[in-house]
């Protein structure tokens, strides 16, 4: 087992020996403007095209790739056996078995065997990254995690598949797939990692949902609760977000924070006014109480994400609505709420035996076929444009509400682990009617957020 920094080495090695292979379709990753058309399974056209070192390059779609085994595999699996592992979550192994299979099945006349393991994406990184050469070729892993696997753990995505990518995704998504540089490093895998409203329809209405005020206002006209998580930075993070706030991280995995301490201030003084001294907001937890709040009339709408679907769709039945985020008032102006959004991606160990395969494979683990499998399979929200923009998203009220919020929304890549407890204090601060919540006193919150978060 090498010593870290000599793996480290042995990573980046990796992939630039990577890089070299597929030199032909295009080595460089440089940054393009996502444009609409095509789809992602190959029945668009291939004129999409990205800019690399002044070249162009052709998009390859998936129904491309399958049809043309040179093109997908180069030389792989035609005198030896290519053996891949793929991680996958525990829930989703039937169906990630049944799609790699698929894929083995389509290039029959090539020596493929993959194997599809449980592992969870939230804890994918850290597995690879403790030892990549246990680690599995093709993984499923969650975005907050990229900046630690952009740094060499994962391979570059081939150009030509990187050019339909980015024609026919979501931009979201497609922000969260590219490094720093604004190379594409992995394959957006969902495009549903976020959290909206969710609320009783016989108690408020669709339009009197559409901003904070007027929730407050039925709320105590009907003496019922509003419940949305400012405690947690997760949520809170809406405040300087909504601000025009946004975030990264330096080369030495600092946490940068780009706000207006001006803007802030002002955007959370009107989160003060509207929820702090109102008894029928409620700071609470949203995944442990909400559903059994509505489920007991307690509440009538709350802040979650789709992860609570099952419970909340449950405990209202006919009752059950959702929206994106409502908006709020600032210095006059109604805004939207401005919330975090996560993705599911899918990376290609850089230190994989098999590139061309491994690549080929997490290609058409993320087509719109796949997706829509999966889709109807688990409730994964896609991150393909024509799957987001089909009928069977629009008109589910979950699917509906996340792709409408996620317009509204910002990548949750580039964040260092000092954000979030300091991000969840100055929320608490700002909705707890006992602290001093004139400007003044925001501001000196906000001052200890700042210097909480950006400390060395």
């Amino acid at each position: 087992m090498f010593g870290k920094t000599k793996r480290v080495a042995g990573i980046l090695l990796a992939a630039c020996m990577i890089a070299t292979a597929f030199t032909g379709c295009g080595g460089g990753g440089g940054d393009t403007t996502s444009s609409a058309g095509g789809d992602n399974s190959g029945s668009g056209d291939n004129s999409g095209s990205e800019s690399g070192g002044g070249e162009e390059t052709a998009a390859v779609t998936v129904d491309d790739m399958l049809k043309d085994a040179d093109l997908a595999l180069e030389n792989e699996g035609k005198d030896t056996e290519v053996k891949l592992k793929v991680w996958a979550p525990s829930d989703a192994l039937k169906i990630f078995q049944k799609q790699c299979d698929d894929f083995t099945k389509n290039f029959s006349d090539r020596k493929i065997k993959i194997e599809v393991i449980a592992q969870g994406e939230s804890d994918a990184a850290s597995n690879l990254m403790n030892d990549t050469e246990a680690g599995a070729d093709v993984f499923g892993f969650v975005s907050d995690h990229a900046s630690k696997l952009y740094k060499g753990f994962v391979a570059e995505v081939r150009d030509d598949f990187a050019a339909n990518i980015r024609n026919t995704t979501i931009d979201g998504a497609i922000s969260a797939a590219q490094d720093s540089t604004g190379a594409m490093v992995s394959f957006p895998e969902t495009g549903d990692n976020g959290y909206f409203m969710y609320y009783n329809k016989s108690l408020i209405s669709e339009e009197e949902v559409k901003s904070l005020e007027s929730i407050m206002s039925v709320c105590d006209a009907k003496d019922k609760q509003f419940i949305m998580n400012l405690g947690n930075g997760y949520y809170s993070c809406v405040i300087p977000l909504t601000a025009g706030g946004t975030y990264e991280l330096d080369e030495d995995e600092n946490q940068v924070l780009n706000y207006d301490k001006d803007a802030v201030v002002k955007t959370a003084k009107a989160f003060a006014d509207v929820l702090a001294n109102n008894t029928h907001y409620s700071n609470e937890d949203t995944d442990k109480v909400l559903a059994s709040a509505l489920k007991n009339g307690k509440a009538l709408a709350g802040v979650s994400g789709t992860w609570k679907r099952k419970a909340i769709e449950s405990a209202l039945g006919d009752n059950f609505a959702c929206a994106k985020l409502p908006t709020i008032k600032v210095d006059g102006e109604d805004k939207d709420m401005i919330s975090m959004f996560g993705y599911k991606l899918i990376g290609v160990n850089a230190n994989t035996k098999y590139p061309w395969t491994a690549q080929a494979l997490a290609y058409y683990l993320s087509s719109e076929k796949c997706q829509e499998e999966r889709m109807k399979e688990l409730g994964w929200g896609p991150s393909v444009k024509s799957l987001v923009e089909s009928d069977a998203v629009q008109k589910d009220p979950c699917l509906s509400a996340v792709y409408a919020q996620e317009k509204n929304s910002r990548a949750q890549v580039g964040l260092a682990g000092s954000f979030w407890d300091p991000t969840g204090t100055f929320g608490s601060y700002v909705v707890e009617k006992k602290n001093d919540l004139s400007e003044a006193g925001i501001g000196k919150a906000y001052d200890n957020m700042v210097t909480s978060i950006t400390a060395t």
